[in-house]
């Protein structure tokens, strides 16, 4: 009797963004000899009527998630009943404080998944800061739920897990396929896809320093330079980084020196848990932060991220929160608030300290020769720790907020040069997007712009068979990241 290997595919793979993995994944299950395919949801019709994905399907043995547990926990409602007792308990426990306790890896997981959860489904700007109990009541049910169905899916020999995200409660899900060692964990995120590691977080713009440097020998120095002028005139891959740079400066008033970088507040920043982090979560960050920069004799910029609006989040009301609570209602003479009056790069060119918890403008602040001040490991981080000002307590971060020496955040050309060339990795070599004709999408797109990426997918899946089944060739092997076109051939036998 033939052996039962099985893949289980997670999250929105087959919704209307990300029927394209559907190829990449049946190579990967080839070369695997995997059997046996597991949704978290079936396919809609319109793929499993499809001639070409039908091709596909015909070969595996599909379930759906809920085939695979016991007849009781089909019911979603019967397995929330199931786990409320004990998350009604862990409500009442989990707190923002508790968040970092040194504790085991899974169990850290665990809580930022409670805590990011309740914080994501809350309504109103408070609970954002404040979960209350009954979000974290709600978040702790999904939690141990995830939990709970989990412990089934691994009765049915799982060599591999395709999960569509890392964060909210998915952060359960793979720390609970992380225990078994047999078990290879993937993540896409931003059209790469990666290998997630055991006992630490990988990302999918972080390669090893080896790989990179065995690239630095393909790519030269003309290419990296001429991306970085394309990306800011606007004419980049990443179309968020477009967005920022064409927004043009419509305030007289003079760029402040100082330049605290928000993100989308709603938008997880746990894609990494970085255990070494100095606080326990954004909040705490922004709080602490916004009360010692107040007491500056200096002007500081306060700058929302510009793509919240299309991610679905009135960022301001958030913020006004923060300045309710510290400040009573009163911003401080120094905040300088920034919208869309400049673009992040007009920031960059006048200002001279960046201060942010992570993301792409940690990268683009070194691009422009400012050493960003991070808290969470980033893609410069993992390369270079002295492009970057990581804190490793809080009275040396409130130094690096008050100091008045700028010369501490000054890098060198070579680290100009390095920050350059990490965004070029980032977004045209680990990137794909415009390999299958894709385009960015957020949170807050209409359906109808959402949807024009499935039917472009649907119509041109052929074209791209070949490339996307690289990729999954790829991935069964050591190497940890899916490539582009340009650069995957460098490094197939």
């Amino acid at each position: 009797m033939k052996k039962i290997k099985t893949i289980f595919i997670g999250g929105g793979f087959l919704n209307q963004q990300y029927p394209w993995l559907i190829p990449l994944i049946d190579e990967y299950c080839k070369k695997k000899k995997i059997n046996q395919i597991i949704f978290e949801t079936l396919p809609t019709n319109e793929i499993l009527k499809n001639k070409y994905y039908n091709n596909i399907f015909k070969n595996y043995k599909i379930l759906e998630l809920k085939d695979t547990l016991p007849f009781v926990l089909k019911i979603k409602l019967i397995r929330f009943v199931i786990v409320s007792p004990i998350a009604f308990i862990y409500s009442f426990f989990i707190k923002r404080k508790k968040i970092m306790k040194n504790i085991d890896w899974t169990k850290l997981q665990f809580r930022h998944a409670v805590w990011d959860t309740a914080a994501n489904i809350s309504q109103n700007p408070k609970q954002f800061i404040y979960p209350g109990f009954i979000n974290k009541f709600y978040s702790s049910i999904k939690n141990f739920e995830t939990k709970l169905i989990a412990k089934y899916l691994m009765k049915n020999n799982l060599s591999a897990v395709f999960l569509n995200h890392c964060v909210y409660f998915y952060r359960t899900l793979l720390s609970e396929f992380r225990k078994e060692k047999k078990t290879k964990t993937f993540i896409q995120a931003n059209f790469t896809v990666f290998k997630q590691n055991k006992i630490s977080d990988n990302n999918e713009n972080i390669l090893s320093k080896s790989i990179l440097l065995k690239l630095k020998k393909k790519i030269s120095l003309r290419d990296v330079e001429n991306y970085w002028k394309k990306r800011i005139s606007g004419d980049s891959v990443y179309s968020l980084a477009n967005d920022a740079s064409n927004i043009k400066m419509s305030n007289k008033q003079s760029i402040p020196n100082n330049v605290l970088m928000l993100h989308i507040f709603k938008d997880s920043p746990y894609s990494i848990i970085d255990k070494k982090r100095v606080f326990s979560d954004y909040v705490d960050w922004l709080k602490f932060t916004l009360k010692v920069i107040s007491k500056s004799d200096e002007i500081w910029g306060i700058k929302f991220h510009p793509s919240a609006y299309r991610w679905g989040e009135d960022s301001q009301k958030i913020f006004n929160e923060f300045i309710s609570e510290i400040f009573n209602s009163k911003i401080p003479k120094n905040f300088f608030l920034i919208n869309n009056e400049f673009s992040n790069y007009e920031i960059f060119k006048k200002t001279k300290r960046i201060v942010t918890f992570w993301g792409t403008c940690h990268l683009e602040s070194a691009a422009f020769g400012i050493r960003p001040i991070i808290i969470r490991d980033v893609q410069l981080s993992a390369f270079d720790m002295r492009s970057v000002i990581k804190p490793k307590n809080l009275k040396y971060y409130k130094s690096m907020l008050l100091t008045k020496n700028y010369n501490e955040f000054r890098l060198s050309k070579k680290q100009v040069y390095n920050a350059k060339y990490l965004i070029f990795i980032r977004e045209k070599v680990l990137n794909f997007i415009n390999d299958i004709d894709q385009h960015w999408i957020m949170r807050g797109d209409t359906q109808k712009y959402i949807n024009k990426n499935f039917k472009k997918t649907i119509k041109n899946i052929t074209k791209y068979d070949k490339f996307l089944r690289e990729n999954g060739k790829l991935l069964t092997t050591n190497f940890s990241h899916t490539l582009s076109k340009k650069y995957i051939k460098y490094f197939l036998n």
